[in-house]
């Protein structure tokens, strides 16, 4: 059975990390799955990330509809016909993303939620990856990025974390980030299996 699932967490947290290893193992269990990033790699993803590196380089509404422009794209040329044809989604962040960001940013959470709902297809199953923010901001840096600027996101990601917590419904799991990716990835496919996930 196809299923979409989603990885979400502020950076540095190891959700692509563990959203690649969970598309690995599904390929070595014999499931048929495509992993997916957001934001996507058409043109206006590529756009996207150059902006997200220039923080502030625009207003978070613009930012909220760049993002849910290359999202439907990414709906309908990826993450629908995957599904159609019985492969199940791995998505490294989803619109989960620009609610706790952009919220974070000063927009309404609920209303970004219900927009993308409209049209993107609800997660089976959304592992929330939650890390303490310094920790975070830990391993980002020992993977090269500037201390001072990192110091100055992190009150930032402070107010993002704490959206990602408040994030409620039956199809989202919190896990604990904390322990190693190892550890995280046996707390992630437990709570899959428990969900009814696993080959089929």
């Amino acid at each position: 059975m196809a299923r979409l699932v989603v990885f979400e967490g502020i950076d540095g947290s190891g959700k692509t990390s563990l959203s690649r290893m969970f598309h690995e193992r599904l390929l070595r269990d014999g499931t048929p799955a495509v992993w997916l990033r957001e934001p996507s790699d058409s043109p206006l993803g590529e756009r996207i990330r150059r902006l997200a590196r220039d923080e502030g380089s625009v207003s978070a509404r613009e930012e909220l509809e760049l993002f849910i422009e290359d999202r439907r794209w990414d709906v309908e040329a990826n993450i629908l016909p995957a599904l159609g044809a019985g492969k199940t989604v791995v998505m490294d962040r989803y619109y989960y993303s620009n609610a706790c960001y952009q919220g974070a940013r000063g927009l309404d959470v609920e209303s970004i939620l219900r927009r993308n709902r409209k049209f993107a297809p609800e997660p089976d199953i959304v592992f929330i990856i939650d890390v303490e923010v310094e920790r975070a901001l830990g391993r980002i840096g020992r993977a090269g990025r500037d201390p001072a600027r990192l110091f100055e996101r992190k009150d930032f990601l402070e107010k993002v974390r704490a959206l990602y917590l408040g994030l409620r419904g039956p199809n989202l799991a919190h896990i604990d980030g904390n322990p190693s990716l190892r550890q995280v990835m046996e707390a992630v496919q437990r709570r899959f299996a428990a969900c009814g996930g696993g080959p089929d």
